[in-house]
């Protein structure tokens, strides 16, 4: 187990994200349970500045003869609320067996990761974009109403929302202006 307060993930021989950090959970929106056991270059797509794909099946970290240069390089990553992020990577290689720890910095150094939503808290804002009530909400995911004011109550607290429609507008931003995403109705 890697422990480290700043973001990082770990991939095995097989280029297989082993572990990932809340941190990293916390900058790019995706939770250690949809990234676990998937290869890096599905998950992170990153680029180089010239448009180069960084992250592939054959790693640009480790060549034929060995590893390449020990500095950190600048790519560019996507996330899941913020957009694309311009990064430095800092990594080790160990090579018995191959294992690859990623550390993960914005280039920003007063980015403040967006808090991600859990998949029920993003359905219902994303019935709220639709214009439903708190309601009929409750009525479509087949849960109480209650729950559904819990939900809010707590996206509004954790972004520091002093109300519904704040939170509302920034979950707006985030999704790109796009309140038609669809989620499954299934519970949580």
């Amino acid at each position: 187990m890697i422990w480290s307060n700043g973001a990082c993930f770990v991939v095995n021989s097989q280029f297989a994200i082993e572990h990932w950090n809340d941190s990293l959970s916390q900058f790019t929106g995706m939770t250690e349970s949809e990234v676990l056991h998937r290869p890096c270059h599905e998950v992170f797509a990153a680029q180089l500045f010239t448009g180069m794909d960084f992250c592939q099946k054959s790693c640009p970290l480790v060549t034929e003869a060995g590893h390449t240069a020990d500095q950190p390089m600048f790519v560019i990553i996507p996330t899941r609320y913020m957009g694309q992020q311009l990064v430095q990577i800092h990594f080790a290689i160990w090579d018995d067996p191959l294992t690859i720890i990623h550390w993960i910095q914005p280039v920003n150094r007063d980015f403040k990761p967006a808090n991600p939503l859990t998949p029920r808290q993003q359905q219902i804002f994303t019935l709220l974009a639709q214009g439903l009530t708190r309601r009929e909400i409750a009525q479509h995911l087949n849960i109480s109403l209650s729950t559904v004011n819990t939900h809010i109550r707590r996206v509004c607290e954790m972004w520091e929302a002093p109300t519904e429609r704040h939170a509302l507008t920034r979950f707006m931003r985030m999704q790109g202006s796009n309140p038609d995403n669809s989620f499954p109705s299934s519970s949580s």
